[in-house]
């Protein structure tokens, strides 16, 4: 639960930190392109063409701006003949042109195009220029062409209107698709309003997103010189929306969009696509971004606290990777504006974050546990436990059935009397020494010294099998140990010691003040097995029946009959362990 709970304010933290990042448009070009790939739309048709004033034409009819005006009424007349819906030029026709356009067609037909100039600055919904630039005085509909690309210098918005000196006039892109559908345009505004049976969400500078087609080229085109030639099959460009501009040649404008490089006059013929087949993108509600970042950053601190093993930790966090980009991809078939990259940022950083704490939270953990036990277990007990996930956990106090074990001194009093104090501290460290090494050596844990006295217990904080085995064996080990050293150190001051042993419930742990716990046992079993210590006489094993019963083959014992041993109402029936 304290690792959970870590993990979780890790994922708070790092989920407000870049939900308030996605708020404010934070990393905005490498979002942008992150998101690109998500709102290729199937290629819907839509009735749009592009007349392209390509090389050969530049070849065969000089440059636009140099035609004459009978090769503008020749343009016009082969239009006219078309049958087209509606046609929108790309580039500023000369004045040439303004007197070549008939009367009839300047009344939902031909649409023209408009330029602002100056440096654009948002207002109201729209794009405020200094001024405007166009052909065509006289001409009804009319239509700006300016393209904006981002930071990064890739067109994904697209302005839907433009202003200057009080004249407002729509993209050219929407005045076309408006006049194919026999409809109006919306005044300015920065909201979402509904438009030819979908929604168009333009942001405060009035522009819109769109979705791009999977690849380029998906809208037919033709050569101007085709047309002009008549080598055009009468149903190729009838009832269709056309565009016409300039593909070749220094006068091309190409711009970089998220599915490659495009010319001005395609991709106003793609907004036109956009427009009439209801691809255009709503920006996801304000709250979805950050909650959307908020989930997922916190869900992958919760995965990297509490999963262990390294593939499930990996499969779990690619699930929660996999999650946003799923949620992505559903937010934008349903044509909302959702960026993945914050929230897949924040997955990869709440991660990072939260293993880095582990390691630190693992290696104090380790650190801790090694401290407890250092000199009271084996060295392989103290790795085990430190490898094991919930080692610490073992800790905790406890009721366990345990074989408590207590080594004391006889006659310490005695003979330390009159005796050199560095002496006596050589002798007891090297004893003691000596029967904790039989001790852990056996399994068992030296849970405390009492002067001259040793306490352990068996079974704990790992399952033992046959623990009063273990417990018999690091008795008789140690005695052993002792007499060997009393043969090669026979100048040595000799502490003989009486060992008591039983088998029971005791409550095991850390125990004691917050501040400084030790692993400890307490409770009847370990009480009979120090007073039995103390009855013990010196290099003799004392055992209570409760030991005798689950003992294993080959260990013999003496009954001794009843003790009443001290501070007990219940007797204990003793046995002494004999000799092998």
């Amino acid at each position: 639960m304290r690792r959970a709970l870590y993990g979780i304010l890790i994922g708070i933290a790092a989920g407000l930190l870049l939900a308030l990042a996605a708020c404010h448009e934070t990393f905005s070009p490498l979002r942008w392109r992150v998101r690109d790939p998500l709102y290729a739309p199937s290629e819907t048709g839509a009735p749009v063409a592009i007349i392209a004033v390509d090389e050969e034409s530049f070849r065969r009819y000089g440059r636009p701006e140099k035609w004459s005006v009978e090769q503008y009424a020749a343009l016009f007349q082969r239009l006219r003949e078309a049958d087209a819906q509606v046609v929108a030029f790309d580039f500023l026709l000369p004045p040439a042109a303004e007197t070549a356009i008939p009367e009839s067609s300047l009344d939902g037909f031909f649409v023209f195009p408009v330029l602002g100039a100056g440096t654009p600055s948002p207002a109201d919904g729209s794009l405020l220029f200094p001024y405007l630039f166009g052909t065509a005085s006289g001409a009804r509909f009319v239509g700006h062409v300016n393209l904006f690309p981002d930071a990064d210098g890739v067109v994904r918005r697209v302005p839907l209107w433009v202003r200057a000196k009080g004249e407002t006039v729509p993209a050219i892109a929407w005045r076309a698709a408006a006049l194919y559908l026999r409809t109006a345009v919306s005044p300015p505004m920065s909201s979402a309003f509904p438009w030819a049976g979908s929604t168009i969400a333009p942001d405060a500078t009035g522009c819109i997103q769109f979705r791009y087609p999977k690849r380029i080229g998906t809208i037919p085109r033709y050569p101007l010189w085709m047309l002009l030639e008549g080598d055009l099959l009468p149903e190729a460009l009838s009832g269709r929306v056309l565009f016409i501009g300039i593909t070749a040649g220094e006068e091309a404008e190409v711009y970089r969009t998220p599915v490659g490089e495009m010319p001005g006059v395609e991709l106003q013929a793609e907004i036109a696509t956009a427009l009439l087949t209801g691809q255009t993108l709503v920006p996801a509600p304000r709250h979805f971004l950050p909650l959307l970042t908020f989930v997922a950053v916190t869900l992958s601190a919760l995965v990297t606290v509490r999963i262990r093993p390294l593939v499930l930790f990996f499969l779990a966090l690619f699930a929660v990777a996999g999650g946003v980009l799923g949620v992505s991809l559903i937010a934008a078939s349903s044509g909302w504006v959702v960026e993945p990259l914050i929230p897949l940022v924040g997955v990869s950083a709440a991660s990072a974050t939260t293993v880095l704490w582990r390691f630190y939270e693992e290696r104090r953990r380790r650190e801790h546990l090694a401290r407890l036990l250092r000199g009271r277990a084996s060295s392989r007990l103290i790795a085990q436990l430190m490898e094991t996930p919930d080692g610490g956990n073992l800790l905790n106090a406890d009721v366990r059935f345990v074989v408590a074990l207590f080594a004391d001194v006889r006659g310490f009093v005695r003979l330390t009397e009159g005796q050199d104090p560095r002496m006596v501290r050589e002798a007891v460290n090297l004893h003691l020494s000596l029967f904790t090494d039989a001790v852990t050596e056996s399994g068992g844990i030296v849970t405390k010294y009492v002067g001259d006295m040793i306490a352990a217990i068996f079974n704990a904080p790992f399952h033992m099998d046959r623990p009063v085995d273990h417990a018999l064996r690091a008795a008789r080990e140690g005695q052993r140990r002792l007499k060997r050293l009393w043969r090669e150190r026979p100048d040595l001051l000799r502490l003989p010691m009486g060992v008591g042993i039983h088998a029971g419930a005791a409550v095991v742990g850390l125990l004691g003040s917050p501040h400084h716990q030790e692993y400890d046992a307490i409770g009847d079993a370990v009480n009979v097995a120090a007073r039995l210590s103390t009855y013990a006489p010196a290099g003799e094993i004392y055992v209570t029946e409760a030991v005798v019963a689950s003992a294993g083959r080959g260990w013999n014992f003496e009954p001794l009959g009843i003790l009443q041993v001290r501070g007990r109402y219940e007797p204990v029936i003793a046995y002494r362990l004999k000799e092998e």
